[in-house]
């Protein structure tokens, strides 16, 4: 039997994280996002490589990564799955789109579901403005009355070295027109599917939950 694909495409703080954590929980998928997986990465890599130096480099500047860093990474967390998957922000690119085809074939995967959480660039900035995540298990909170401890793990909560309005505008720019070529080249299979992200977490939950 094969296996479902979700893509949830975005840009940052669309709220694909949240809702890609509701739609996991509620089909038993799996989620793999390119973010988490080039930030452990970085973690548990040679600090003083190269390689790792470049990854940090492009991350600090909220630039995409290389494609063959993130071909490395999607194989090997693919290769030890099990179930469905979830993409958090992949295929970001042409080359990224024709190794996920390759990957989802290889691994026995159904034609891919894409889903694109919509929302103005403007409140993605402004989103980013009140985020805080976990300094260890990565979960994101909106600033609000919180303390300064995760609920999830007792962490710090912590505002990414990333999440600054300078580099959400860089981002932004960057995911425009990515987003445009994953949701033409998918357009054809009749899977793709335009959320209105503006709305509150349950609505946009209560939206994918009819597709999927």
């Amino acid at each position: 039997m094969k296996r479902k694909v979700i893509v949830i495409l975005g840009f940052p703080a669309s709220g694909k994280g949240t809702q890609a954590e509701i739609l996991a929980k509620r089909i038993e998928a799996k989620i793999l996002g390119i973010g988490e997986l080039v930030r452990a990465e970085m973690k548990k890599g040679d600090q003083n490589s190269a390689r790792v130096k470049t990854i940090k480099e492009l991350y600090d500047r909220g630039e995409p990564q290389k494609d063959e860093v993130v071909e490395e990474l999607i194989e090997n967390a693919v290769f030890k799955s099990s179930g469905d998957l979830i993409f958090d922000n992949y295929p970001f690119s042409e080359n990224q789109i024709r190794f996920f085809e390759s990957v989802i074939k290889k691994y026995n995967f159904e034609k891919p579901i894409i889903i694109y959480i919509d929302i103005n660039p403007e409140s993605s900035i402004k989103r980013i403005s009140k985020r805080l995540v976990c300094d260890s298990c990565k979960k994101i909170f909106m600033t609000g009355n919180l303390g300064d401890k995760c609920d999830r793990c007792n962490g710090h909560l912590i505002q990414r070295p990333d999440d600054t309005a300078e580099i959400m505008r860089e981002r932004v720019e960057h995911a425009k027109p990515r987003i445009d070529l994953v949701m033409k080249h998918f357009q054809n299979d009749g899977n793709v599917y335009r959320i209105d992200g503006e709305k509150t977490i349950p609505e946009v939950a209560k939206q994918i939950e009819k597709i999927i």
